[in-house]
């Protein structure tokens, strides 16, 4: 007996697409299991006279929604100022939902200076964390130069007013920095807007010394997507920062960018506070930085 060939192979067909239409999906649910909440510090303080904040707040479950983080708000923190005659103590005062703030006094020297060396001392009950941070120098801002576009597609969008900053990185290697763009006094900070830079942006060119490079002092500073208007204001903040804390921000990125098919296990951001407790020592996340800052503003016309 012969078989139709064609009529077989239709036959197949139609049996594959049936048991493909009629399968059924298996629903799985992960369980994530939400161990001992961590202690997240967020303590990035600067030498300007605004207010210093350094925010403390407890770790969520990987599926929680983003914001929802607990604050600690029965914590004592402190910065000591190692570098001085005598250790000067820089009380933070809580001011409500773990936000913790000291107000720079200039005229009874309570500031902090670059080239001092600083120690972040925190109490939340039995719990004592400690970390430590130079306050570098920062570099100068020459001018913010204006640059008007015609967008014409990637990574320009539309057409209006960009910014240049004019700046040079200081002489001698092993300077890092975080340049931030205000708008309004907005800070654009979502994590593809981070602009960090080791020394001039090149490194691997042992550059050093000039203008930051062309993606930092420009496609850093700006949000292609959205233009900046006539009567806004432009503020480009250069803080310093230390090579510790470059790795970290890069981690952070990293981690933020792990998607795809060749993406890795997600992994724990290191942090550079401690715990001094000797018995069970929490989980500790966050970062401590100190900075020097400069800053520039334009209007746009």
């Amino acid at each position: 007996m012969q078989f139709n060939n064609t009529r077989l192979f239709n036959g197949l067909i139609a049996l594959t697409i049936v048991l493909l239409s009629t399968s059924c999906e298996d629903v799985i649910q992960v369980d994530v299991v939400q161990k001992t909440p961590k202690i997240v510090v967020d303590a990035f303080v600067n030498n300007q006279l605004d207010t210093q904040t350094i925010k403390l707040t407890r770790s969520i479950g990987y599926f929680d929604s983003t914001g929802s983080e607990p604050a600690i708000t029965n914590a004592q923190v402190a910065i000591i100022d190692q570098s001085a005659t005598l250790p000067k103590l820089f009380l933070f005062q809580h001011a409500g939902n773990g936000k913790y703030q000291f107000v720079p006094n200039a005229v009874g020297g309570d500031t902090f200076a670059i080239g001092h060396d600083y120690a972040l001392l925190v109490v939340v009950d039995q719990d004592t964390l400690v970390s430590f941070s130079r306050l570098n120098p920062t570099t100068s801002i020459d001018s913010i130069r204006l640059v008007d576009v015609v967008g014409n597609g990637p990574p320009i969008n539309t057409t209006g007013n960009y910014v240049e900053l004019m700046a040079k990185d200081r002489k001698g290697p092993g300077d890092f920095y975080w340049i931030k763009t205000y708008r309004n006094d907005s800070f654009l900070n979502s994590i593809n807007q981070l602009n960090i830079s080791a020394d001039m942006g090149n490194t691997s060119n042992g550059q050093d010394g000039e203008l930051f490079i062309y993606p930092i002092r420009y496609n850093g500073v700006n949000d292609f997507l959205r233009s900046f208007k006539t009567g806004e204001t432009v503020r480009i903040e250069i803080h310093s920062i230390n090579a510790v804390a470059f790795a970290w921000f890069n981690l952070v990125v990293s981690e933020n960018q792990n998607g795809g098919l060749f993406a890795t296990p997600p992994a724990n951001i290191f942090s550079n506070v401690a715990s001094l407790n000797p018995n069970k020592k929490p989980g500790v996340g966050g970062f401590f930085c100190m900075s020097a800052v400069t800053a520039a503003s334009v209007k746009i016309p």
